[in-house]
């Protein structure tokens, strides 16, 4: 089984939706899963042009020539896609956004429906699935709704979302010992993934710990 992650954070490997991708995917790998992490930002890929070559002049093959057909490469050869975002006004990143608006060789122009709902068909059958990691520097539950509905296109099997996320870059001792117990528990759930193909109802409840009061939170913040 391969676990490949694609962070959407500007910051990188040094970002808190990193820590949450690389102790997710530390669990998978000690499970045995074959495990690949990469950081957007440090990708050169240009805007979809909206121009549908790839569906009717070059099927599957975008002819934009940047980093995005290595990615592209990348996420085919997945058997489970980790989509991580910090919250950006409310939603996933731009870089994020950018990535998955690049992803449409992999469909066709074919509709499908379902329930009334109405999508384009994939260009080839695939058998993928998803996970959904995102954070939000705000304290509370409300800023995830929209990337929530971002995400669940894609009907992830975890969904991860993690309030409070300036924590998780922190140099205190006393708030590092708190991410390390969390970060230990993201660790299971990968590691759960990758054996079990689920994670278990205990574990995602130490997911959605509290790592911090709310007012002690933004007293941690200054704000």
């Amino acid at each position: 089984m391969k676990f490949v992650a694609f962070n959407g954070s500007p910051a990188g490997k040094n970002s808190a939706t990193g820590r949450i991708l690389t102790a997710f995917l530390a669990g998978t790998a000690r499970a045995g899963a074959k495990t690949e992490q990469y950081h957007l930002t440090d990708y050169h890929i240009k805007q979809c042009q909206g121009c549908f070559a790839c569906w009717f002049q070059s099927p599957g093959k975008c002819t934009i020539d940047d980093d995005m057909e290595q990615l592209l490469q990348a996420y085919l050869s997945a058997d489970i896609v980790c989509f991580g975002s910090p919250v950006y006004s409310w939603n996933m990143t731009a870089l994020l956004k950018n990535f998955v608006d690049r992803l449409i060789p992999l469909k066709s122009p074919l509709l499908t429906e379902k329930a009334g709902h109405f999508d384009m068909a994939d260009g080839k059958k695939r058998q993928q699935q998803y996970v959904a990691i995102a954070n939000c520097g705000f304290p509370g539950e409300n800023n995830f709704s929209i990337i929530q509905a971002a995400f669940s296109c894609c009907n992830p099997c975890l969904e991860i979302y993690r309030n409070c996320g300036k924590l998780l870059t922190s140099k205190q001792p006393a708030v590092q010992e708190i991410v390390a117990d969390y970060l230990s528990q993201v660790e299971q759930a990968g590691y759960e993934m990758a054996t079990n193909g689920f994670v278990s109802d205990n574990t995602k409840k130490q997911l959605a710990m509290d790592l911090m009061t709310t007012e002690d939170y933004i007293k941690f913040l200054g704000m």
